[in-house]
């Protein structure tokens, strides 16, 4: 297993946010964690990549306990994430956010993936010189994937990519998130749009106020009467 994540609890301010929760991700695969707002989603997310620290449990990656390490040698050790509402460098062109997001890298290959992902992403090269403020939503989401993959990262963490979308752009986003499938990237992803997310992913859990709920194959859950009546507006 790429990630595990072992009876897991995170507090603010004494009060329980994740309540014990186990769960996998499997190297190469898409997992997806779905639930309501307050679940407790983006605190795991955080809590992985080092910006929170669990009260109790192990977050287990690559056989090494990162409980303790810094989101600094997280991102070092190849886990990144795309942080929920996108939040590029608005100052910044389509270009330089891509070169942010190699900052920790010395080889000399930085570029040649730039030029990569213009190609995967026509539009941002279209854009490569634009501040990416003025982008539209779904050009930022599509930037902020491909600057979180300019890290190289084992693990990419999708932080609710398809929130505050039009359909049209959904679609979009969630065609990007298989392209990066297909690259072999392992991806976890948090989601509220759960058929997309379903649909995408091999594996899935259900988080409802701090606990998991529902473990499962995608397919399985994708028509599971449970999950439609709760997450897919009814069977």
């Amino acid at each position: 297993m790429l990630l595990d994540v072992k009876d897991l609890v995170v507090k603010y301010n004494q009060i329980p946010a994740l309540k014990g929760i186990s769960l996998s991700v499997e190297e190469g695969k898409v997992t997806t964690l779905l639930g309501s707002n307050g679940a407790g989603k983006s605190t795991l997310l955080k809590t992985i990549s080092g910006v929170l620290k669990p009260s109790e449990g192990e977050i287990i990656y690559l056989g090494r306990r990162i409980n303790n390490e810094s989101g600094h040698d997280i991102v070092k050790m190849g886990i990144a994430q795309c942080p929920e509402g996108r939040k590029v460098f608005p100052r910044q062109t389509v270009y330089e956010n891509l070169k942010m997001g190699a900052y920790i890298r010395k080889d000399k290959e930085v570029e040649s993936d730039i030029e990569k992902y213009f190609k995967q992403f026509p539009i941002l090269q279209e854009r490569r010189n634009q501040k990416a403020g003025f982008l539209s939503g779904g050009e930022q989401q599509m930037l902020v994937i491909c600057r979180a993959l300019m890290s190289r990262p084992k693990l990419l963490m999708l932080d609710e990519p398809s929130m505050g979308l039009a359909p049209i752009i959904v679609k979009e986003v969630f065609n990007a998130i298989r392209m990066v499938k297909e690259s072999g990237t392992t991806i976890l992803l948090i989601e509220q749009n759960a058929k997309q997310a379903l649909q995408v992913a091999d594996y899935g859990y259900i988080l409802e106020v701090g606990r998991i709920t529902i473990a499962d194959d995608a397919d399985a859950l994708l028509h599971s009467d449970t999950v439609q009546k709760a997450y897919l507006g009814g069977a």
